[in-house]
């Protein structure tokens, strides 16, 4: 027996970056009211995100009625010719404001940015669009405004006020909220591209948009020598008693090495294409470390080995100095309690995957794509045929999935596998923070801020204020932190001596031992005859001197 259809369950086909093979692009396959099956509609694109955004229109015209009123215009744009065939012909459009769309402008901004950018920032500047775009859209509905977002009703001082406002918020965002610099970041995104459409006669003007105020631009702090201790101390009850050894080691790396995660992990005894210690072969040299031009930087370079990590690295005998210098044992970890998260039970998943697509158990779910992929392979099951699978799950569904669960939400536990990635590493290092109970940030609802405790980062910023307390120059610490200037140093680490540092170096200057007088010591033969005189003594005898 054949399940029955649901209006408005569109699939996208391939639901991949298209290969030169694929000659028709992107294809939408849904039931269709009026012919009473399920058909395929070309979105007539071969841009991925251009065909998701047909697919999200597609879904919401079956919805409201709007498909079949038109006579099978999958978007408002197509034309009567494009309808299908021998149907309700469409009812006339109600007129529309005119003007340049977010789409248009968007595709005709990221071909310009491509020329001058990386892909990396590439990447950064289209997430960042995206999830404007996302909440721009819902807004748009939550008017009930015509479809197609205008470049003019986004480039408003109301509208970019009240994107900031739901950035900060938190919406379309798996934390409960964003911190201040986050969404100023994302709002800057969002300013370029009013700007470059300003620059090409598509608006009229660009709004001055206030930023949020952040307050401090470190999202964390310097941690204390007897912080570090804390944490190390914490280790065992976060990765098990098996694993604390490794996981100490790499603690100890960081702090007196200033290296991120990604460096970390990059850090090899003999491979010189990775992140690599020099030695010495001539009397009087000392270590050095290599960054290759793979790093963040993009630039090759020679920095210094601190003397404690110096000290830390000659622990390691001789012949264990081969492959990674870091290597982390398995962790287990109490699995993190997440309301709406869970993990579907073998024989469910088995049904699950014969009818949904992987977005859609994702989304159920409350995880990533990734994750449903794997517990896929693990349970040695095949996924539904991309035509045969429905993009969402009934609410009923999901709401019996959560009864059946086998890993629901803050119980069991996990335990990680081979090589660790950065991610991982670093949420690791963050729970080993939270158990010492270092908080480096405290919450505050007015900015949105949570409170943050210890992660690797603040590692990082012990070892800058570190250097700086013992009288490190500016141009050291912008060497040993690896930054193109100090301003970059100063602006994240809060490159200033602390009170105490500062404190005793005044009182180095200014309270200074009396002296004794040359003269004197010289009339009674010399310094090392100089007799113990008090500062008045000194002063009666200069003026005995004077009367002469």
């Amino acid at each position: 027996m054949s399940r029955r259809p649901e209006i408005g369950n569109v699939t996208l086909y391939p639901d991949r970056p298209l290969r030169v093979s694929d000659r028709n692009g992107y294809v939408l396959k849904f039931f269709c009211p009026l012919q009473g099956r399920r058909i395929r509609r070309n979105c007539g694109t071969r841009d991925r995100r251009e065909a998701r955004r047909i697919q999200r229109e597609c879904r919401e015209r079956l919805l409201s009625g709007e498909y079949s009123a038109s006579g099978g215009a999958i978007t408002a744009k197509l034309s009567t010719e494009q309808s299908l065939p021998g149907l309700v012909p469409p009812v006339a459009a109600a007129a529309v404001e005119t003007g340049p769309k977010w789409q248009d402008c968007y595709e005709r901004y990221l071909e310009h940015r491509r020329l001058r950018i990386r892909e990396g920032s590439l990447v950064e500047i289209t997430s960042r669009l995206g999830i404007a775009e996302r909440i721009l859209e819902e807004r748009q509905r939550e008017r009930r405004e015509t479809a197609g977002l205008l470049m003019s009703e986004v480039a408003t001082l109301s509208s970019l006020e009240d994107l900031q406002a739901r950035l900060l918020a938190g919406e379309h965002c798996r934390y409960p909220g964003r911190s201040p610099n986050t969404v100023n970041t994302l709002m800057g995104a969002v300013m370029a591209f009013l700007r470059f459409c300003h620059g090409r006669g598509w608006l009229q003007s660009v709004p001055d948009l206030e930023k949020v105020d952040a307050q401090e631009v470190m999202k964390g702090r310097p941690i204390t020598e007897s912080e570090f201790q804390r944490m190390l101390e914490a280790v065992p009850a976060v990765v098990g008693p098996n694993s604390a050894a490794s996981w100490t080691f790499a603690l100890k790396v960081l702090w007196e090495s200033g290296f991120r995660v990604g460096d970390l992990m990059d850090f090899s005894w003999d491979d010189t294409r990775h992140i690599h210690p020099i030695w010495p072969r001539i009397d009087g040299r000392l270590p050095t470390i290599l960054i290759p031009a793979t790093q963040k930087n993009g630039l090759v370079q020679e920095i210094p080995m601190l003397p404690g990590l110096q000290t830390l690295l000659n622990t390691v005998p001789e012949r264990k100095r081969t492959g990674w210098v870091v290597e982390l044992e398995g962790v287990e970890m109490q699995a993190t309690a997440r309301p709406g998260v869970f993990r579907p039970a073998v024989a469910d998943l088995k049904r699950l995957v014969q009818s949904y697509s992987n977005s859609a158990i994702a989304r159920a779910c409350g995880v990533s794509e990734t994750a449903v992929r794997k517990w896929i392979a693990t349970a040695g099951l095949s996924t539904c045929p991309p035509e045969a699978a429905n993009d969402c799950l009934p609410e009923k569904v999901t709401a019996s999935l959560i009864t059946r669960a086998e890993l629901p939400p803050g119980s069991g536990r996990r335990i990680s596998r081979g090589r660790l990635t950065v991610e991982h590493v670093g949420r690791v290092i963050g729970r080993i923070g939270r158990e010492a109970g270092i908080v480096v940030q405290q919450s505050d609802s007015r900015t949105k801020r949570r409170r943050k405790y210890a992660s690797a980062h603040d590692l990082r910023r012990g070892l800058a204020e570190r250097l700086i307390n013992a009288g490190v120059s500016a141009e050291t610490l912008k060497v040993v932190m690896r930054h193109r200037d100090f301003g970059t140093t100063e602006k994240h680490y809060g490159a200033l001596r602390s009170a105490q540092s500062a404190g005793q170096e005044i009182v180095s200057r200014l309270v200074v031992p009396p002296q004794n007088s040359e003269l004197v010591g010289g009339l009674v033969g010399g310094p090392k005859k100089t007799p113990q005189l008090s500062a008045e003594e000194i002063l009666v005898l200069k003026s005995l001197l004077a009367r002469l």
